[in-house]
This record gives structure tokens, sequence and C-alpha cells, in this order.
């Protein structure tokens, strides 16, 4: 049954999967996963949810894009980082 509070097909309500979204950046899945009591694939799929309502079309995210600046780039160890 489709509630308010909720996403569709989850067992958690969207503050629930808004907070595991919110850990995600912060700590590793198994922290998170640890912190909240879940499965860390759990982790994983509230924060799958939570993308999708927040950004339902990400083929359109650079839709009216016209300039990018680039303020350093660089190299070390094999990699490169552009800081913009």
């Amino acid at each position: 049954m489709a509630v308010p509070w909720a996403f569709a097909g989850s067992r958690f309500t969207k503050d629930f999967d808004h907070l595991a979204a919110r850990l995600a950046p912060c700590l590793t899945r198994s922290q998170a996963a640890e912190f909240l009591r879940i499965d860390w694939k759990t982790v994983g799929r509230c924060v799958g949810r939570v993308r999708s309502s927040l950004e339902p079309d990400v083929s359109r995210r650079l839709d009216g894009l016209v300039h990018i600046g680039v303020a350093e780039t660089s190299c070390r160890k094999g990699r490169k980082y552009i800081t913009i």
C-alpha cells in the first residue's frame, strides 16, 4: 500500500532513507550500516531511492550548461586531479 511517508517498495520511512543518504558521503557503507543497524546493501538501496527522488532524470543533469571553469589541474602518482 502506498503511504506518503515512505518510498514505494521501501520498508523504511523517507526520513530514514534520507539519513542513510546523508551518512553515505561521510562514512563507509559498513560504518553507515552498523550505525543504522541495517545491511550494507540496504544502505545502497536507500541512497538509490533518495537520488531517484531528488533527480529523476539523470540524463538531463547538464542541460543548459554553457561554460565550465577549470581552476587547477595536477598529476601525481599516476592520477590526474581537476579542481573546478
